[in-house]
């Protein structure tokens, strides 16, 4: 398997068409919002959508990707506007490694920045036609709900690992399997190959949200963008949490108490870490991503051999590595 800065490089060509896709399609003639939008946009990202797009398309056994990149494209604007908009909720100062839009310009500009985000990349995936429009639309519909659950769950020490899946089903894995199912569509992929990618895109979003989870607790700011421990000061209660809540009984406590008194900094922070590894959370939490992982391979399987089967495996695979290494 490649490492990420190995996959990254092979895809290179891919990305630098995305970004610069990206840059021309959120200009505006209004200086501000322009200003704006681009300030957004070159803000960078995995932009593991529209790859997801790009190769979902080639496994349908299309090779020209020019195609296809207008929907590739669509797809990272929307998931933009949703982060965006998800900034102003949890009043988020930092989002790959600079200020979020809404920090530096305000909530009334970032809420239309988002909508203007929104509006273009369904702009563009409209010319796939209305079925590879559904999908998609199916796809943001499902993330929108997806963030209200989470936002009415913040806080809540209660909350059961079966909401958790199901917010991260709607507010992650649901637009990672319209983003491949829609690409396998306007590709002309047979019913079964379009369910196959559609079910490998939901687990591997899965595995993407839970090491995502992960990472807020012990990963590197300085690789993913954003302050650590992020979720547990915006009271956003994630996997990890809710093992140790329900399974480590001599922690149960002291955990909630850490959780809901902010006060404590470092120090507070360093020991729910040493409780979610002694408690087996964070263990637990990796072993679930890694199953979904291995579930959306299996998937992935079926579609049959094609020059973006490997890359596409590789990228499942890498959610997994990207989280491994810190624990």
């Amino acid at each position: 398997m490649k490492n990420i800065k190995e996959w990254e490089l092979g895809l290179r060509d891919k990305i630098f068409k995305i970004n610069n896709r990206l840059i021309e399609v959120v200009s505006s003639v209004e200086p501000h919002l322009d200003e704006m939008a681009k300030y957004t946009i070159e803000a960078g990202g995995k932009r593991v959508r529209p790859i997801l797009t790009i190769l979902s398309y080639s496994i349908s056994g299309k090779n020209d990707y020019d195609y296809i990149l207008d929907l590739a494209v669509s797809n990272e604007l929307v998931h933009t506007a949703s982060l965006i908009h998800d900034d102003v909720m949890d009043s988020s100062e930092m989002r790959r490694g600079r200020e979020t839009l809404y920090h530096k310009y305000g909530i009334y500009n970032a809420i239309v920045v988002g909508d203007y985000l929104f509006t273009k990349g369904y702009e563009l995936a409209s010319k796939y036609g209305k079925d590879v429009a559904k999908v998609l639309a199916w796809g943001a519909s499902k993330l929108a709900e997806g963030q209200v659950r989470e936002y009415s769950n913040m806080g809540n020490l209660d909350i059961s690992e079966e909401t958790y899946i199901k917010i991260i089903s709607d507010k992650t894995a649901n637009f990672f399997a319209a983003c491949a199912q829609a690409a396998a569509m306007a590709g002309g992929a047979d019913e079964n190959t379009q369910m196959n990618l559609h079910q490998f895109a939901y687990e591997m979003g899965l595995a993407f949200q839970i090491t995502d989870d992960i990472l807020d607790i012990v990963g590197d700011q300085g690789v993913t963008g954003k302050p650590i421990f992020n979720d547990i000061k915006q009271s956003t209660i994630t996997l990890p949490i809710i093992y140790a809540l329900n399974h480590g009984n001599k922690y149960r406590s002291e955990l909630r108490n850490l959780i809901v008194n902010p006060s404590g900094g470092k120090e507070r922070d360093e020991r729910i870490k040493s409780i979610l590894a002694d408690s087996g959370a964070l263990d637990y939490s990796f072993k679930q991503a890694k199953f979904h992982s291995e579930k959306s391979i299996e998937y992935l399987g079926k579609t049959g051999k094609s020059p973006s089967l490997d890359t596409l495996m590789d990228l499942s695979l890498l959610v997994i590595d990207r989280v491994s290494a810190a624990l």
